[in-house]
């Protein structure tokens, strides 16, 4: 019998942890000209935009406008419809890999939302997912297919719905 050989595996990874049932990582965010900023993201494959709320938007110093660009709309149909804004930030560092030009969402509000990784920042990477270790392993993908209109319809795993005004 032959032995088993290994061979390095060149991806690097992000430890996650894991709270109700959402898988959460870190990232870094590089706002302009300033210290990146190391804040908790649920990683989200199936949201379509990145979400960063209101208060870690002013605490790392991102230029936000106060005029929405798009409504973010819950299920609670007594709440109503909150107002948010796209914002372009400088880039975002998962593992070692740096996206640049990332467009946020970030509500205009400090509404019960949390920071989402969505797949605007995820189609640049290939990933595989461990359970047993917790680690999400990253690659560059070579071919990404960048989106072009964040205020498509989306559904974010936190809960809200995002529309277009």
């Amino acid at each position: 019998m032959e032995p088993v050989t290994y061979t390095y595996n060149p991806w690097n990874y992000a430890e996650f942890s894991r709270q109700r049932g959402h898988m959460m990582l870190y990232a870094h965010v590089f706002p302009l000209e300033k210290t990146p900023a190391k804040i908790q993201f649920v990683f989200d494959s199936g949201a379509y935009i990145t979400v960063l709320t209101r208060s870690n938007a002013l605490r790392i110093g991102l230029p936000l406008s106060g005029v929405y660009t798009a409504n973010l709309t819950g299920f609670n149909r007594d709440r109503g419809s909150d107002r948010a804004e796209i914002v372009i930030v400088p880039k975002i560092e998962i593992g070692n890999y740096i996206v640049e030009e990332v467009q946020m969402l970030v509500p205009l509000e400090d509404i019960e939302i949390t920071e989402v990784i969505g797949e605007n920042v995820l189609e640049y990477f290939t990933y595989t997912v461990d359970h047993d270790i917790d680690r999400v392993y990253f690659a560059k993908n070579l071919n990404p297919k960048p989106y072009k209109d964040a205020l498509r319809g989306i559904d974010l795993s936190c809960g809200r719905v995002l529309a277009q005004e």
